[in-house]
């Protein structure tokens, strides 16, 4: 038993060896911003160097007088409502596809499947035509409506709903009085907690670094989104990168502490939606 623990220990101390090395190139990109976010044009264009400069302060005036942090402002309203519609229209989606059965079910359900191999690029021009038309250009709204038809949100609900609980709970909740919806809110939501949170996860990263919509439907600068700001730092004839890094830097900071606090639960859907269907 003593021989069997001795050869594995080298094993075990190569592993983490190599652990502990990937995780540091991994967060090599991130410490290389946050040293930039410190430097001013001159020293970044010097060459790849992780020597703290002196231009924090000034980075920080020119993000604030871009208005930043109304960005920041406006970019959790889009992705905080785009979130909560792909949440809940992708979940009652797929109780509907998992637990119902319905005339051209198969077919429906291959159509959404489809729409997902449609880049959101071949239909943005009449997107933003149909937009105009309804008046909504000037809003919001172009942001967040989209997440209502959310094809992955749909199939990935579908999944996880197939095996997370069987039908007879569903028919125990009409038994004791509940209607459809009912039975939706008060059995089926609190059963698929973790794909609810994985999904929101994904939805609410997808809305926060969308940069594309956003630049074609938004023209009103205190309507900027963090991406648009980002992109904007700077003057007509050079562009600040330095103040562009911190910027960078605030903006992922939401969504670390998103990690961070739900690490848990997005773990568990992971898992759970990869051995589902």
């Amino acid at each position: 038993m003593q021989k069997r623990k001795r050869s594995g220990k080298p094993l075990t101390v190569f592993i983490n060896l190599i652990m502990i090395l990937i995780a540091t190139i991994s967060i090599l990109p991130f410490l290389l911003m946050f040293v930039m976010s410190t430097q001013d044009n001159q020293m970044i264009f010097s060459g790849v160097t992780f020597r703290l400069g002196n231009a924090l302060k000034d980075n920080f005036r020119t993000i604030l007088e871009a208005d930043y942090f109304r960005s920041v402002l406006n970019s959790l309203l889009v992705a905080v409502s785009g979130t909560v519609l792909t949440v809940v229209f992708s979940a009652m989606a797929g109780f509907a596809f998992a637990k119902y059965s319905f005339r051209h079910k198969k077919l429906l359900f291959q159509i959404v499947l489809m729409t997902m191999m449609v880049p959101m690029e071949v239909g943005l021009v009449a997107f933003a035509w149909e937009m105009r038309i309804l008046h909504l250009s000037k809003t919001f709204l172009p942001l967040i409506l989209p997440n209502i038809a959310n094809a992955f949100g749909v199939f990935w609900m579908t999944q996880y709903m197939k095996d997370a609980f069987p039908y007879e709970l569903v028919e125990s909740g009409r038994i004791d009085g509940c209607n459809d919806m009912g039975v939706f809110l008060r059995l089926v939501m609190p059963i698929i907690r973790p794909a609810i949170f994985t999904l929101g996860i994904i939805s609410f990263l997808q809305s926060w670094n969308s940069y594309l919509l956003p630049m074609i439907m938004i023209n009103n600068p205190k309507m900027y989104t963090v991406p648009l700001v980002i992109a904007s730092i700077g003057n007509m004839f050079v562009a600040n990168y330095g103040a562009r890094m911190l910027g960078v830097i605030i903006g992922i900071l939401p969504i670390i502490l998103l990690f961070i606090i739900f690490s848990r639960q997005i773990t568990e859907g992971l898992a759970a939606g990869a051995v589902k269907g």
